[in-house]
């Protein structure tokens, strides 16, 4: 059986940006691209219909799609991923994006390869974030230089760094030779040694323990 197609909408309300975007992506032929031709009444009942595998959207457009909006739609569409592509220069607004739990975020001066790699790692289960939002989110929430890396055992490290990186927990318990069980034993020992509150921070500790680097 034909594997179905990962169909993507997408919801930008800026016709030469959307228009841009479904050129790239439609060279994949595992993707299905969509627009959101009609952008009246209510979009977020549009979008909900559509029921898309991922959204690719912006929050910074006026009278389309705002935060609460994104929050309401991840938690109907629960399989949904979110990837924003924005303008948006905002710190306070970008983190608050990153926290609502979103898949992926670009900024409009990224390249069309950042956009097919966001694309494809979030069609696979990961987590994309571009240098600038990684460096947002390192500037605004990095801890004080403690010795955190001490705290963890060399597998802890190797976990957190695939968390980091946007890998599921199925996807690392395979690569280790590890059963899923084992994974999340692992994960709530990091939580709880590096008193982890948010998934951002998974990212924030891997980057200032080197076990990753910033695009």
């Amino acid at each position: 059986m034909d594997k179905p197609l990962y169909n993507i909408l997408l919801a930008i309300n800026q016709p030469l940006t959307e228009a841009g975007i479904k050129t790239l992506l439609s060279g994949n032929e595992a993707f299905q691209i969509h627009q959101l031709i009609d952008t009246t009444g209510n979009v977020v009942e549009h979008i909900v219909n559509l029921n898309p595998d991922l959204l690719i959207t912006d929050y910074n457009v006026p009278d389309f799609i705002n935060f609460e909006d994104i929050e309401h739609l991840q938690g109907t569409l629960s399989l949904m991923s979110v990837l924003i592509i924005s303008s948006d220069v905002n710190k306070i607004s970008i983190l608050k994006a990153v926290q609502l739990g979103i898949k992926g975020y670009l900024t409009n001066e990224c390249s069309k390869e950042e956009l097919l790699l966001a694309v494809n790692m979030i069609a696979k289960g990961e987590k994309f974030f571009c240098g600038r939002i990684l460096n947002i989110i390192l500037e605004k929430h990095l801890p004080e230089k403690g010795g955190y890396g001490a705290l963890l055992t060399a597998r802890e490290k190797e976990i957190l760094q695939a968390i980091a990186e946007g890998k599921s927990t199925q996807a690392i318990a395979d690569n280790l030779h590890l059963s899923p069980h084992t994974i999340q034993t692992h994960r709530k020992s990091i939580i709880r040694k590096l008193k982890i509150k948010s998934p951002t921070q998974f990212v924030i500790h891997a980057l200032d323990m080197g076990l990753i680097t910033q695009k």
